[in-house]
């Protein structure tokens, strides 16, 4: 199945924010490491959110546009059939 513009984009950008949670949240823990490993932990779980906010954010679009193409499909599966049963 071919790929549009769009998902390719959004296909790129769930990639790149998974790689940059990661990385800043290693960042983040390795500068907070020294103050306490617990507010380390609570301040990477905190920054992480927003990452994970925004991937979540483009596969509720990713989703979405599954579910169009699969609408499009239906509707002209279902004009074939009453096109059909219009003839009969």
């Amino acid at each position: 199945m071919k790929k549009t513009l769009l998902e390719n984009v959004i296909s790129f950008l769930l990639g790149l924010f998974w790689a940059l949670l990661i990385i800043s949240a290693l960042i983040i823990f390795k500068s907070f490491y020294n103050i306490s490993i617990l507010f380390a932990i609570v301040v990477v779980i905190a920054s992480s959110t927003f990452w994970l906010l925004l991937i979540i954010f483009l596969e509720i679009a990713n989703i979405q546009i599954e579910k169009l193409k699969e609408l499009k499909k239906q509707t002209k599966i279902l004009e074939s059939l009453a096109q059909d049963v219009k003839t009969e």
